[in-house]
C-alpha cells in the first residue's frame, strides 16, 4: 500500500509513507469509543471558531465530537478538532474508511445514509451538492475551499483508484453524471471545476471520460424522436465547450477504426444524435410514423409531420448548437469536427450510387450511414452555412474558394490548411482537366470554402438521395394503384397489392416529412440560391483571372465568350449542379408554395441566371444530361398558375421570365440544350432524350405566351432561313429538325402500343389467358401493365411535339415549307392522318382509352391544324399530294367526317379548303411532271432523276446537281456522293447557264402545251 500512497498529495502531510499507511489502517478499523456526551456550545455568531466547525460538519457529515448532534454524523477518532485547516486532511480520513457506518452517531435515521456513505465518488458529489446549496450563505467563502478539496480528491480518486479498493471511481462518477446532468446544476458545475484541475495538471483526460461518452452513445443510439434523452445532449454539450474534452466527441474509436465501413460513424457520439430522425437506423427496422395511412384522415397525416417536424427541428437545432460549440472551442476541436464530417462523407460515399438509390443493395446497405443521419448531418451543415449565404446583396459567398476541391490530400505527409477535401478531388468536375496536368489550387482555405463543399456533399449523400428514393417511391406507388384497379376482380390478389400499397405509402410519407422539415427547406432553398450566385459569378471570370472575384458582378447581356472557359470550372464538382436541379424538382413537387414565398422572391432571380448562363453552353458544364436537367429546373420556375398576364395581375415568378437581365437569351440557351442531347458525342440512351425533352416542351409553350420570346423565335428561324446550307446548320433548323423526328418517332411508337393492347384484350377477353397455367397468365398480365404505361408514355409526349409543332407553324411557317424539310412534314402529316381516320383506325381501339391517354380525335384535330397553317404555300400542297405513301383523294374527306364528329366544325370546313389547294397543286404538278418526262438527260438531277430547278456544280467532282437534292445529302453525309471528297454547301457553285437553259426550255414547252391545248378546245368547240 506504500506504493500506492506515495503518490498522493495527502501523504505529504505526513512524516513518511509509512506513517501514513499506519494512520490509514488505524482509521479503518478502529471501533466508535463511545464518550460521555458534552454539552453543545453556547451559539456562537457564524464566524466563530465553533460556528466554522458547526458549519463544515453539516458539510461533510463528519464530527471530532461527540456530540450531542442535530443529525447523524461519521466520527474520527483521534483527529484534530475540524477546522478549516484541518478539514482537509480529516476529509482524507473520512474517504480511507472502508465502512463509515461503523463510525456513525447521531440520532435518527434521517440523513443516516448520506452521512455513512461508502462511495467515495458518490460522497464527495453530495458534500459538493451541499456546499452549492450553501453558495449564498454567510460562511460560502468556506464552501467554496470545501467544493475546492472535493475537486483535488475526486481528481486523485480518478488517477489512483487504487486507493480505495473495490471502489471503481470511474464507474461511480459515470453514474453521477448520467443522471445528475441537465437536472442538478451543483453536479454540471463540479464537472466544469473537475475538468479544469484535471487540464491545469496537463495530463490526458482520465478513462472516465471515455466511459461516459460510450455510455451516452449507447443510450442515445436507443432513444426515438419523441423520446430523446436530452439530459444525455447536455452532456455531449459539457463536453464541447470544454477544450479539455471537446476532441474526445470527434475521435472515433479503434473498434469503429477497424470497422471501415461508413455504418461505423452511426455508433459515434455525434452519429447516435444525427440518426434520431422519423426514419428508421436500421434496414430492418419499422417505420415508426404514419401507421396505416389509408385509415387516417389527412388533418391526422398533417398533425402528425408537424409533430414530426417540431421535434426534428428541436433535436438538429442541438446538433447545431454542438457543431457550433466544437468550432469555437478551440483549434484542435474545430480541426477535429472538420475531419470527422471530412471522413464520414468519404466513408459513406457510396450512399449515392444507383444500387443504394434503387434499394437493391441488400447487405451492401447495412455499409452506410441511414438516411436520417445524413439528412439530419445536411441540415446541420446548412445552419453553419447561413452566415454567409443567408444575404447574397454582400459578397460573403465570394470567400468561398473555387480550387478547394483541387486541393491535394497531403502535402509532405501534412494537411494542407483548411481543405477537408476526402474524396471530392476525385469526383467529375463541371469541365473535364487535362489529365497531364495538375489543377490550379490554393495555398489555404478557410472555414467558408469547408463548410460550403462539405454541406454540399451533405446534401449530396443525404437529402438528394431520400429525394430519388421519394420519386421512385411515388412513381411505384402509381403503378400499384393501377394494377390494384386492373387486379381488383381477383379476390387473392386484392389483400396482398393493398397491404403492399399501405406499407408503400407509410414509407413515401416518412420519407416526404423527413425533407419537408419547414426550417431545413427554407434553409435549402437560400443555400442554392447562394451557390447558383457563386457558380455564375465564376463561369464569367476573365480567363486570365487566377484568383476569385472579391466583388459580385452585375450578370448581363451578351455574355462573355465561353470559347475559354475559367480553369476554375475545371475544379468544380459537377454533383454541385446535381443536387440543385433536382431539389428544386423535388420542392416543386411536393411543397410548390415554398417557390412562391418570400424566401424564393430572393433566391429565384440567382436561380435564373444560373440556368441561362449554363443550360446552353457545353464549354461550361460539359455534361449534357445536366444541362438537360436545368431545364427541368427551368420548368419548375413556371408559375403555377399562368393564366393570368399583365398589370398588378403579374406574378413574381412571370416577371422573372419576363424582366430578368438574361431573359433574351433564354430561347436560345433552351433550344441549345434541346438541341445537344441529340447532337452530344456522350452516350444518351435514344428514349431518354424524350425525358429530358418533356420539360423543354412546357417551357417552350410558356415562353410562347410572351411576345417578346416569341419574338426571339422567330428571329431565330429568320437566321436559320438565311443560313440553310450554312456547313454548319443553324440553331433554329437543327432545332425544327429534331422537333419532327421526335413527333414522328413518339405518335408511330404510341399508336404501335395501342394496336398491341388492342390484341391483348381480344385475348384476355375471349378467354384464352384463363386456359394458360397461373404463372403464365401473371407474366401476360404484367406484359399487359407494362404495354399500358408505354403507350400512356408515348401518348402523351407525342402531344406535347404536335402541339409545339402547331405553334411553330403558325407562327413561322416558312421554316417549314422549305425545300429541305416540306416532302418530310407533308409525309409525317399524311401518314398519322391516314392511320387515324382511315381503315386503320379500327386498330387503334380499346377499351379506356383515357387511361393511355390515347385521344385520337384531339391528334387529329391537332394534325389538321397544323394543315391549315402551311396549307396556303403551293410547295407544301405539292409535297402533301405527291406523298405515294399515304395521300389518298379520300384522305381529307375522311379527317372532315372526324373533325364534324368531335365538333370541330370550322376546323373541319378549313380542311376542305386544304383539300381543294391539294387537289389544284397536284393538277399543275401532273401538267410540270408531263413536261418534265419529254426534258433533256443533262436537265434531269443525277441522284433523284427529277427535272433541276436550281442546278448547282459539285467543285471536286464538277458535275451539276439539284440544290435541293445535295442540301438534303450533305444534313447526314458531309460527302461529294460522286467521288466521297469532302464537302459543305457553301462550297457549291451556282450554275447558271444550266438553270438559264432549263428555265427556257420549260417557257417553251409550257407555251407549246398552252397552244396545244388551245387548238384542241377549238376542234371541240367547231
Amino acid at each position: 500500500m506504500s506504493a500506492k500512497l506515495q503518490d498522493n498529495p495527502f501523504a505529504l502531510l505526513f512524516c513518511s509513507v509509512e506513517d501514513a499507511e499506519q494512520f490509514s489502517k488505524q482509521h479503518q478499523h478502529s471501533p466508535v469509543h463511545q464518550q460521555p456526551v458534552q454539552d453543545p456550545p453556547s451559539r456562537q455568531a457564524c464566524g466563530s471558531e465553533e460556528g466554522i466547525t458547526a458549519f463544515l460538519e453539516d458539510l461533510l457529515l463528519v464530527t471530532t465530537r461527540l456530540g450531542p448532534h442535530p443529525s447523524p454524523r461519521v466520527l474520527l477518532t483521534d483527529a484534530d478538532a475540524l477546522t478549516t485547516d484541518t478539514f482537509q486532511l480529516l476529509l482524507f480520513d473520512r474517504l480511507l474508511l472502508e465502512n463509515p457506518n461503523v463510525n456513525l452517531i447521531g440520532p435518527g435515521d434521517e440523513g443516516r445514509e448520506e452521512a455513512g456513505r461508502a462511495e467515495v465518488v458518490v460522497y464527495l458529489v453530495e458534500v459538493y451538492q451541499r456546499c452549492w446549496a450553501a453558495r449564498d450563505k454567510p460562511l460560502s467563502h468556506v464552501a467554496r475551499q470545501v467544493q475546492a478539496a472535493v475537486i483535488t480528491n475526486l481528481a486523485t480518486a480518478l488517477e489512483q483508484p487504487e486507493l480505495y479498493r473495490g471502489q471503481h471511481p470511474d464507474r461511480q462518477l459515470v453514474q453521477v453524471f448520467l443522471t445528475g446532468f441537465g437536472q442538478e446544476a451543483a453536479v454540471e458545475d463540479l464537472a466544469i471545476k473537475l475538468t479544469q484541475h484535471l487540464a491545469g495538471q496537463g495530463t490526458a483526460p482520465p478513462a472516465l471520460f471515455d466511459q461516459l461518452l460510450a455510455e451516452v452513445t449507447t443510450q442515445l443510439g436507443q432513444c426515438c424522436l419523441m423520446t430523446v434523452n436530452y439530459h444525455l445532449v447536455d452532456i455531449l454539450d459539457f463536453y464541447a465547450s470544454s477544450p479539455y474534452l471537446a476532441t474526445l466527441i470527434t475521435k472515433t474509436p479503434e473498434k469503429l477504426q477497424r470497422a471501415r465501413t461508413g455504418r461505423a460513424y452511426q455508433n459515434t457520439p455525434l452519429g447516435s444524435l444525427l440518426s434520431i430522425s422519423c426514419l428508421p437506423k436500421n434496414q430492418a427496422d419499422p417505420y415508426e410514423f404514419f401507421e396505416k395511412p389509408s385509415l387516417q384522415l389527412d388533418q391526422t397525416h398533417k398533425d402528425t409531420e408537424n409533430s414530426i417536424w417540431r421535434a426534428q427541428s428541436n433535436i438538429n437545432s442541438r446538433i447545431y448548437k454542438l457543431f457550433y460549440t466544437l468550432l469555437k472551442v478551440s483549434p484542435e476541436a474545430k480541426v477535429g469536427l472538420l475531419t470527422w464530417v471530412e471522413s464520414c462523407l468519404e466513408a459513406n460515399s457510396g450512399r449515392a450510387g444507383m444500387w443504394n438509390v434503387e434499394g437493391i443493395g441488400g447487405l451492401l446497405g447495412a455499409t452506410y450511414v441511414c438516411d436520417g443521419f445524413m439528412v439530419n448531418l445536411g441540415a446541420v451543415m446548412l445552419q453553419l452555412a447561413q452566415p454567409f449565404t443567408q444575404d447574397l446583396k454582400t459578397a460573403k459567398i465570394l470567400k468561398v474558394d473555387p480550387t478547394y476541391c483541387a486541393a491535394p490530400k497531403e502535402i509532405s505527409n501534412n494537411r494542407m490548411s483548411g481543405a477537408y477535401t476526402g474524396n471530392l478531388g476525385k469526383q467529375t468536375t463541371l469541365i473535364p482537366h487535362p489529365e497531364d496536368s495538375p489543377r490550379i489550387h490554393s495555398k489555404t482555405y478557410s472555414f467558408t470554402s469547408a463548410c460550403f463543399f462539405l454541406t454540399h456533399r451533405a446534401l449530396h449523400l443525404g437529402v438528394q438521395v431520400v429525394q430519388q428514393k421519394l420519386h421512385k417511391l411515388y412513381q411505384e406507388l402509381g403503378r400499384l394503384q393501377q394494377e390494384f384497379q386492373d387486379t381488383s376482380t381477383q379476390r387473392s390478389s386484392v389483400e396482398r397489392m393493398r397491404s403492399l400499397i399501405e406499407s408503400q405509402t407509410t414509407i413515401f410519407l416518412s420519407f416526404r416529412t423527413a425533407i419537408l422539415e419547414p426550417n431545413m427547406a427554407e434553409s435549402i432553398l437560400q443555400f442554392l440560391g447562394a451557390s447558383a450566385e457563386w457558380l455564375v459569378q465564376m463561369a464569367l471570370c476573365p480567363p486570365d483571372q487566377c484568383s476569385p472575384p472579391s466583388a459580385v458582378q452585375d450578370v448581363k447581356v451578351p455574355l462573355p465568350d465561353d470559347k475559354d472557359p475559367h480553369l476554375f470550372l475545371q475544379c468544380i464538382p459537377e454533383f454541385l449542379v446535381e443536387t440543385l436541379t433536382e431539389t428544386i424538382s423535388a420542392l416543386r413537387r411536393y411543397n410548390a408554395s415554398l417557390l412562391d414565398s418570400s424566401v424564393s422572391s430572393l433566391i429565384l432571380p440567382h436561380l435564373m441566371s444560373f440556368i441561362i448562363v449554363f443550360m446552353g453552353s457545353p464549354n461550361r458544364m460539359n455534361n449534357p444530361h445536366l444541362r438537360a436537367r436545368l431545364a427541368e429546373t427551368l420548368e419548375s420556375l413556371i408559375p403555377e398558375n399562368a393564366n393570368s398576364r399583365g398589370g398588378l395581375l403579374l406574378g413574381y415568378r412571370e416577371q422573372l421570365f419576363a424582366t430578368h437581365p438574361l431573359s433574351t437569351e433564354l430561347v436560345t440557351a433552351l433550344l441549345q440544350v434541346f438541341v445537344s442531347i441529340e447532337m452530344t458525342g456522350q452516350s444518351v440512351a435514344f428514349e431518354e432524350k424524350f425525358n429530358y425533352r418533356r420539360p423543354m416542351y412546357e417551357v417552350i409553350k410558356y415562353l410562347w405566351k410572351s411576345l417578346s420570346h416569341r419574338r426571339r423565335f422567330s428571329e431565330l428561324a429568320d437566321e436559320a432561313l438565311s443560313s440553310m446550307e450554312s456547313a454548319k446548320p443553324p440553331l433554329f433548323l437543327r432545332f425544327v429538325n429534331l422537333l419532327m423526328n421526335d413527333a414522328t418517332f413518339l405518335l408511330d411508337e404510341a399508336l404501335s402500343y395501342m394496336s398491341k393492347l388492342r390484341e391483348s384484350q381480344k385475348q384476355r377477353e375471349s378467354g384464352e389467358w384463363t386456359s394458360l397455367p397461373a404463372a403464365q397468365r401473371e407474366e401476360r398480365e404484367r406484359s399487359f401493365h407494362l404495354t399500358t404505361v408505354l403507350a400512356r408514355y408515348h401518348n402523351m409526349l407525342g402531344a406535347h411535339t404536335i402541339q409545339i409543332l402547331i405553334l411553330l407553324t403558325r407562327e413561322m411557317p416558312q421554316m417549314f415549307i422549305h425545300n429541305t424539310l416540306v416532302d418530310r412534314m407533308a409525309g409525317m402529316l399524311n401518314y398519322f392522318l391516314c392511320t387515324l381516320v382511315g381503315p386503320k383506325q379500327r386498330t387503334l381501339k380499346v377499351r379506356d382509352m383515357e387511361k393511355c391517354q390515347f385521344r385520337p380525335g384531339e391528334i387529329v384535330s391537332d394534325i389538321c391544324s397544323v394543315y391549315t397553317n402551311l396549307y396556303s404555300n403551293e410547295a407544301f400542297c405539292l409535297a402533301v399530294s405527291a406523298d405515294g405513301r399515304s395521300y389518298t383523294p379520300e384522305l381529307f374527306s375522311q379527317a372532315y367526317d372526324v373533325l364534324y364528329r368531335i365538333g370541330r366544325a370550322s376546323l373541319a370546313e378549313e380542311i376542305q379548303e386544304v383539300a381543294r389547294m391539294v387537289v389544284k397543286a397536284r393538277e399543275i404538278h401532273a401538267i410540270e411532271e408531263d413536261i418534265a418526262a419529254d426534258a433533256p438527260e443533262e436537265f434531269l438531277d443525277p441522284i433523284m432523276s427529277h427535272l433541276m430547278t436550281d442546278p448547282v456544280i459539285l467543285p471536286s467532282s464538277r458535275l451539276s446537281c439539284d440544290r435541293q437534292t445535295i442540301a438534303r445529302h450533305l444534313l447526314s453525309d458531309q460527302m461529294d456522293p460522286f467521288n466521297r471528297q469532302p464537302l459543305t454547301m457553301e462550297e457549291v457553285l451556282p450554275n447558271t447557264e444550266l438553270k438559264e437553259r432549263i428555265t427556257a426550255w420549260l417557257e417553251e414547252q409550257r407555251a407549246l402545251r398552252a397552244k396545244q391545248a388551245h387548238a384542241r378546245k377549238e376542234e371541240m368547240e367547231d
